[in-house]
């Protein structure tokens, strides 16, 4: 098991959570809602975020888009803070690149202290990604199923004879990357029950980050049913812009725990 595969399963253990809190501050006119006020250091609102959340969360999933106009020492302070509190620390960057372009990208989030990465595996390229991401000692998490509406026509398209989230999670399995992206389940989008049983057969061993929890209405229900404690249950902005983040953190965490004691 990977370094980062046992830490996430230790830092469960210990915070008895499942939660990661993705943050993604938007700037005020940058888009039409939900961003931090006018004037407020994005650096300190974001350690404030941390500070709130961290007695029931496991994991904070920064949106490094939303950090490209700060520092790397800034960014070493909020990997650090995470850590403080016993958290881990996903660098959300969704990498989609090839060569030395991805092994930079890998080289700047483990510079930065992150202890793992999105990866987008279209290039085809996920054993190098994986292999490079070991050099540089930090996790490798790859999308394999999206929830996205979009996401639908790939979702279908067929890959070497096979469905291509399958063929994603067939790579995953490799590859042996720490962890996949699986979006949640819902009545409103194209995930299914059958598409989770496929996966559950192949990902045996990865973490398992289930976006789509929260203000888009997923199910974490049938993941946890599957995956267990291997689950990373993201929920970003209906807790980092409501009012009382701690308390809505709380709930999400309660929620979360009160769904795993079911299976």
């Amino acid at each position: 098991m990977s370094q980062f595969r046992r830490d996430w399963l230790s830092v469960v253990d210990a915070k008895k959570s499942l939660l990661c809190v993705g943050i993604d501050p938007s700037e005020p006119g940058q888009r039409s809602a939900q961003s931090i006020p006018e004037g407020v250091d994005k650096v300190e609102w974001t350690l404030k975020i941390i500070d709130q959340v961290a007695p029931y969360s496991a994991a904070i999933k920064p949106n490094r888009n939303y950090y490209k106009d700060i520092s790397r020492s800034d960014m070493q302070h909020i990997t650090a803070r995470i850590r403080q509190h016993g958290m881990l620390s996903i660098d959300d960057t969704k990498l989609a690149d090839i060569g030395d372009t991805n092994a930079a990208a890998l080289y700047h989030a483990a510079a930065e202290g992150y202890d793992s990465i999105t990866y987008a595996p279209f290039p085809g390229n996920t054993i190098g990604t994986a292999d490079e991401a070991r050099r540089q000692k930090i996790g490798l998490i790859q999308l394999v199923l999206m929830s996205n509406p979009e996401f639908q026509v790939m979702k279908n398209a067929q890959v070497n004879g096979q469905n291509f989230y399958e063929f994603l999670a067939d790579q995953a399995v490799t590859a042996d990357v720490d962890g996949v992206v699986i979006g949640a389940p819902s009545k409103g989008n194209h995930i299914g029950l059958e598409e989770l049983d496929r996966l559950a057969k192949k990902l045996t061993s990865q973490v398992i980050l289930v976006p789509g929890i929260g203000a888009q209405g997923g199910e974490v229900g049938p993941i946890l049913q599957r995956f267990g404690k291997r689950t990373m249950v993201n929920v970003g902005r209906a807790i980092i812009y409501s009012p009382d983040p701690a308390a809505e953190a709380k709930r999400y965490r309660d929620l979360i725990q009160a769904e795993l004691a079911q299976f």
